[in-house]
């Protein structure tokens, strides 16, 4: 296994930050509890599809879809919920290898990479078709975690 192999979650990974920076949905204003700063808050899925066998996190709602331009046959869904980073980790950590879905990562490469998730932050296959999901605090919504997925018809 090559390291060439991993350049395309890299790329993935850097157009799923920029996108991030731009989603929105439905909102609706609630108090962050910061002394009475409000956030705007998606209360409803903006127009997508989920991915048939990619387990949504609980609660979650949609609040970006689209095919990414710079990847043939790509998409982008992204998602925010109240959860905390680490337990919507956890949830992809069980939930993505339950569903079927593979790392291709051999333990050497995760330690050489610093990675500790073996499901987020990496690409995982699955029958011809790979995904790549990163769960991190939103920049639009604040008090937020945002989960982005790409998904592709895997590559050669």
């Amino acid at each position: 296994m090559t390291k060439l192999k991993f350049i395309v979650p890299i790329l993935l990974l850097g157009v799923l930050i920029l996108v991030g920076a731009g989603c929105g949905g439905g909102e609706s204003a609630v108090p962050d509890g910061r002394g009475g700063i409000t956030t705007w808050v998606p209360k409803s899925d903006v127009v997508g599809e989920d991915i048939s066998d990619v387990p949504r996190y609980p609660g979650s709602v949609r609040v970006y879809y689209a095919p990414m331009p710079e990847i043939p046959d790509a998409i982008i869904v992204v998602y925010v919920t109240s959860a905390s980073i680490d337990t919507v980790a956890d949830f992809y950590e069980t939930q993505l290898p339950a569903n079927g879905w593979e790392s291709e990562l051999p333990a050497e490469m995760m330690k050489e990479f610093g990675l500790t998730h073996m499901y987020v932050g990496q690409t995982v296959t699955k029958e011809g078709r790979e995904i790549f999901v990163l769960v991190r605090d939103s920049s639009d919504y604040s008090g937020y975690t945002e989960i982005n997925i790409s998904f592709r018809e895997q590559a050669e």
